[in-house]
């Protein structure tokens, strides 16, 4: 079953919203400053937009990053009991992931003979 583009394209998505509020906050910023943007009276919501945006796509992108890092271990165990006792955490976290990470637990799973 094919999942939220949203949460296929997390990586792209959640650095991309980093970056724009990068962009907004440095536009803000330098409207302050120099007045060289030309935002006139909206810097100030700028910055403040663009501050909220970019600590909501660190966040974003932070998670992300940290469930494939704890997949990628807990994937990567070979003994195929410690495999089975975390199997429900593994489950859970490429449920949570984009689909080629429940491809590779269900080649995870081949390998060990698990269905």
């Amino acid at each position: 079953m094919a999942k939220p583009f949203s949460v296929e394209r997390t990586l792209e998505l959640s650095a991309l919203v980093t970056l724009v509020g990068i962009i907004l906050a440095v536009a803000g910023l330098a409207d302050m400053t120099a007045g060289t943007v030309g935002l006139g009276g909206w810097s100030i919501w700028a910055l403040v937009v663009g501050v909220i945006v970019f600590l909501f796509g660190i966040f974003w992108l932070s998670g992300y990053l940290r469930n494939v890092r704890d997949f990628k271990a807990l994937i990567g165990e070979q003994s195929k009991a410690a495999f089975i006792k975390s199997m429900d955490e593994i489950e859970y976290l490429a449920w949570k992931l984009p689909l080629r990470y429940e491809d590779e637990l269900m080649e995870k799973k081949k390998r060990f003979g698990l269905r």
